[in-house]
Formats: C-alpha cells, sequence, structure tokens
C-alpha cells in the first residue's frame, strides 16, 4: 500500500522539519510549500490525502489557499488542518469546522498533532 501523502502549507521552516520528521516517523509521505502560491500548485501535483495549513502565509493568506483548493474538484474533498497561531475565533469567523476541517492551536504536542490528523483521515 502506498504511504499517505500529507502536504504542509507554511512558512516558517522549523514547522516543516518537525511536522516532516513527526509525519515521516509515522509512514507519511510528506511535501511542503511554503507560501500562499506554492500551496494550490502542490496541492493539484501531488495530490494529498491530507493538508497542513497555516493562515500567516506569505502571497496572500491561508483563507485564499482554502478558497482555491476548495475551488478545484480535484482538490475539492482533501482534508484540511487549519494549524496556527491565530486564534480559533478568529479562524472559525472565515474557516467553520467541519468534517474535512479541523482546527488546532500553535504550537501543539506530537501526539496531539498526530490525533488530528489521523481524525481527519478517518483513522
Amino acid at each position: 500500500m502506498n504511504p499517505r501523502r500529507v502536504l504542509i502549507v507554511d512558512d516558517d521552516k522549523v514547522v516543516h522539519t518537525y511536522l516532516k520528521a513527526l509525519l515521516e516517523k509515522e509512514g507519511f509521505k510528506v511535501f511542503s510549500a511554503l507560501d500562499a502560491m506554492q500551496a494550490p500548485m502542490m496541492a493539484r501535483q501531488v495530490k494529498p490525502d491530507l493538508i497542513v495549513l497555516d493562515i500567516g502565509l506569505p502571497a496572500g493568506d491561508g483563507y485564499a489557499v482554502h478558497g482555491r483548493i476548495r475551488s478545484m474538484s480535484w482538490t475539492l474533498s482533501i482534508p484540511i488542518l487549519v494549524y496556527t497561531s491565530r486564534a480559533k475565533d478568529e479562524v472559525l469567523q472565515h474557516l467553520p469546522e467541519s468534517g474535512d476541517l479541523a482546527y488546532l492551536s500553535k504550537p501543539a504536542s506530537g501526539p496531539d498533532f498526530l490525533a488530528a490528523i489521523h481524525k481527519l483521515l478517518g483513522e
């Protein structure tokens, strides 16, 4: 079976390094996008099983990325974990939680992060 694919969209390279190590240890294949312009292109290219999305990004923001991802037929149903230091109330005004979208506040412990990932993937 092919490993599950996760796209991390965050401009903080420390966050990328940490999450990549954490996810690869769990058997995921990890891809990265560092800004709002790269994210939809990478999502289309790698067809991830899940996207980890920060809100504060260069070249746009996570809200715009979410909108672009949800407007493309090939990425419409990909679960998204919004992983950000922005306040939950602020984020949920723009992006209400649903079965395919969840919020997790930075920084989260490894077990909490992985639990959120597995829940979104229905595991």
